[in-house]
């Protein structure tokens, strides 16, 4: 009688080899810890004697430079500086957003944000104090995406089953690297992936925190329970319920100021 468990190994090995180069490289990169911090956006990671802060996304957005790489023949990935230069960040409204609500933390207004960036140079390489990734690692337009380049590139015929793998392989990773580093905040940036944040940052539970502006209700979660001080924030590129102005920037760094950095 064949066991389950050799049924199971003879299954992967056999999906292996139906892997194209591209999946099989990407896979490997995923699952590589020394190749971890190669996969985020860049910055300075910290330890826990000089903490950074971290702020972690879903996952990257797609660019002109990745669409332009759309055509590349297989298995070629799409040339990248990896300095991450703020004047090419500030460019992104997520970027612009990330770097108000940083100016906020810091003690300025979300409006300095551009002389906040120029001067701090946040998630730049050689810059000190900020760190910057996402959960997931391959770019898409939007989040519901799920294209031809990304089942070729990754190896996954759906987008759910890519994540279950990310979520298997890449999360204990991410855990792994904070508990190393001990960052002395993590922002996170999607409430619709908090139990994805929790989990990465071994937070055991966070605190609902709303408020409202112009009529639009904001929603974040707050928590120093875990290993690290933690923030999940509404998604930074915009939308009625996201951190689309500078009044809700700044109301969601008070929250954080006070729950989190500075509680009574």
């Amino acid at each position: 009688m064949v066991s389950n468990v050799h049924v199971d190994t003879n299954h992967a090995a056999l999906a292996s080899s139906l892997l194209s180069e591209q999946a099989r490289a990407f896979r490997e990169s995923v699952e590589d810890p020394k190749q971890f911090l190669s996969s985020c956006d860049g910055g300075d990671p910290g330890t826990p004697e000089q903490p950074s802060v971290w702020l972690f996304g879903v996952e990257p957005g797609w660019s002109l430079e990745d669409a332009r790489g759309a055509d590349l023949p297989e298995g070629q990935d799409v040339p990248r500086g990896d300095r991450y230069p703020v004047e090419q960040q500030l460019q992104w409204p997520f970027n612009r957003n990330a770097f108000k609500l940083l100016s906020a933390l810091d003690g300025g207004h979300p409006s300095d944000f551009r002389e906040f960036a120029l001067r701090v140079r946040p998630f730049e390489k050689g810059c000190k104090g900020f760190f910057k990734g996402n959960l997931f690692p391959l770019a898409l337009n939007k989040i519901a995406t799920w294209h031809a380049d990304a089942q070729r590139h990754t190896g996954f015929q759906e987008k759910g089953q890519y994540q279950e793998w990310v979520r298997r392989v890449r999360f204990p990773i991410i855990a792994s690297q904070i508990a190393t580093c001990r960052p002395g905040l993590v922002i996170c940036a999607g409430t619709s992936h908090l139990s994805d944040f929790l989990a990465v940052t071994q937070t055991p539970d966070a605190q609902p925190h709303t408020f409202s502006v112009n009529g639009h209700v904001k929603r974040m979660y707050l928590s120093r329970s875990g290993l690290v001080p933690v923030a999940v924030v509404p998604h930074l590129s915009g939308g009625a319920n996201g951190l689309n102005s500078d009044a809700a920037v700044a109301m969601a760094a008070d929250l954080i100021k006070r729950h989190v950095l500075f509680p009574e």
